[in-house]
């Protein structure tokens, strides 16, 4: 199961998530993270994510491959070293801007944007 809620923080839409991104999962949170990233970046808060599994981070690749398109970002915020792990396992970890603080998050918004 994955629970969200849509924050403001700072001028910056912020996705908090926690729960597990899975293929079970993933249907929903691509339509979300479409929703918001056709008009602006997104921070999505990982810091309550229990679990990603391969298709979860696919999921997070295509994300951030769409918001692109709309010279968008999406950063990821706190994951747990599991996460980079895997993204540097599957090869994606270069198609996915991650963060530390939400200050670093911003700063690669428009560093990236």
């Amino acid at each position: 199961m994955l629970n969200y809620s849509i924050n403001e923080i700072e001028g910056v839409k912020l996705l908090v998530m926690s729960g597990s991104l899975t293929a079970h999962t993933v249907p929903n949170f691509i339509s979300i993270v479409r929703q918001v990233t056709e008009r602006e970046s997104l921070i999505i808060n990982f810091e309550n994510v229990t679990m990603v599994t391969s298709a979860g981070m696919h999921a997070l690749v295509q994300a951030s491959l769409f918001a692109k398109k709309f010279d968008r970002r999406v950063i990821i915020l706190w994951p747990e070293k599991e996460v980079l792990k895997m993204a540097e396992t599957l090869g994606v970890y270069n198609y996915l801007i991650f963060a530390q603080s939400v200050d670093e998050a911003k700063m690669k918004i428009k560093f990236f944007t």
